[in-house]
C-alpha cells in the first residue's frame, strides 16, 4: 500500500503521542516533533505509510528511559486481555461455527493499537460485543476455509500485545488443520508484540514463535532481512493482523489474507469500507487472480 498526503499529516500526530509515551518533557516532545517534521520532505509517497512512520518512532526511543517507552503498557495491556481469554474460549466453544468465532474476535483484538489510539479509546470487552454482533464488511473467510484444507505451513504475523491472547483461539484451532508458525517483531516498536509479549501470554506453549528480524511496523518486504522473506515464500498461508501488515505486505506474492479493523480513512478508502468496520481480505482476490492454482 502506497502513502498519500495525508499520511504526512499523521505523521506528525504520530510523532506527538510517541514524544509524550517516552517522555514527560515538552522540550522532548518538541525535538521528536521538530525531527519527524524535518524528515517530511524526503518522504516518498510510494512507500507505505507504515515506513514512512518508522523514523519518528527511533526518535522517541531514543528518549526513553529503557529504549523502549511502550515497555510498562504492553504489559499491563497482555495482562488486561488475560482476563479476557476465559471469555474468549468460551465463545468460541460454543459456537456453531467456531473457525468463524476466532477470527471474528482476532479482529475484535485489533482495536489495540496505541500507534492509532490513545488508551482510553480502547474498550475490548465493547470490541467483543461488536465482533459477534455485526458482520465482517469486507469478508473472504470462505476462501480461506477453503485454501485451509489444503494448507501444510500457517505464517500468522501478529501485531499488537494484548491483541495477541484474542489470536489464541483462532490459532490453536488452526493448529487442528495445519502447521503454525506466529511471527513477532524482532525490536520494540510501539505497542506491537515481541517475544517477551508472546511468552508472559502463554503464546509459545501453544505453537512456534519467531521473529520478523527487526522493530518495523508490520513487515517491509524492502526492509525485513532475506532469511524472513525466504520464510515467507515458503508459507502457504499467510494470515496478517492489524493495519500494519496490511500497508506492508499486500503486495506479497503469496497467498496472503489481511485480517484488521480499518483505523484511519485512507485505509479504509484502500480496503473498500467504511472506518471502523472489520475486514478479512485475501490479496489473490482483491487482485482479482483465481484460485485454479494449489492455494
Amino acid at each position: 500500500m502506497k502513502a498519500s498526503l495525508e499520511c504526512l499529516e499523521c505523521v506528525v500526530r504520530q510523532a506527538l503521542r510517541a514524544a509524550r509515551m517516552a517522555s514527560d518533557n515538552p522540550a522532548v516532545h518538541r525535538q521528536v516533533i521538530n525531527a519527524a517534521v524535518a524528515d517530511i520532505p524526503e518522504m516518498d509517497l510510494n512507500q507505505s505509510p507504515a515506513v514512512l512512520s518508522l523514523k519518528l518512532y527511533q526518535y522517541a526511543q531514543q528518549h526513553a528511559d529503557n529504549g523502549d517507552p511502550y515497555k510498562e503498557i504492553k504489559r499491563e495491556q497482555n495482562a488486561m486481555a488475560m482476563t479476557l481469554e476465559p471469555e474468549l474460549e468460551q465463545l468460541v466453544r460454543e459456537s456453531n461455527a467456531p473457525l468463524v468465532t476466532a477470527i471474528k474476535l482476532a479482529a475484535a483484538g485489533n482495536i489495540i493499537d496505541l500507534g492509532i489510539l490513545q488508551s482510553h479509546e480502547i474498550n475490548p470487552r465493547k470490541a467483543i460485543q461488536q465482533a459477534m454482533e455485526t458482520a465482517i464488511a469486507l469478508d473472504h473467510t470462505d476462501h480461506f476455509l477453503d485454501a485451509l484444507t489444503r494448507c501444510k505451513d500457517l505464517l500468522y504475523l501478529l501485531d499488537n500485545a494484548g491483541e495477541i491472547v484474542f489470536d489464541k483461539p483462532l490459532i490453536r484451532l488452526l493448529q487442528q488443520h495445519t502447521r503454525v508458525t506466529a511471527v513477532v517483531k524482532g525490536a520494540p516498536i510501539i505497542n506491537d508484540a515481541c517475544y517477551e509479549d508472546a511468552a508472559q501470554v502463554g503464546l509459545p506453549e501453544i505453537c512456534e514463535v519467531i521473529d520478523n528480524g527487526g522493530g518495523f511496523v508490520g513487515s517491509p518486504l524492502a526492509l525485513v532481512p532475506e532469511t524472513f522473506l525466504a520464510r515467507m515464500a515458503r508459507a502457504d498461508i499467510i494470515l496478517g493482523k492489524g493495519q500494519g501488515n496490511y500497508e506492508t505486505v499486500d503486495d506479497f506474492d503469496g497467498n496472503v489474507y489481511l485480517l484488521l479493523k480499518a483505523k484511519c480513512d485512507i485505509v479504509a478508502q484502500h480496503i473498500g469500507i467504511q472506518l471502523g468496520e472489520t475486514a478479512f481480505v485475501s490479496t489473490r482476490l482483491r487482485n482479482g487472480a483465481t484460485h485454479n492454482a494449489t492455494f
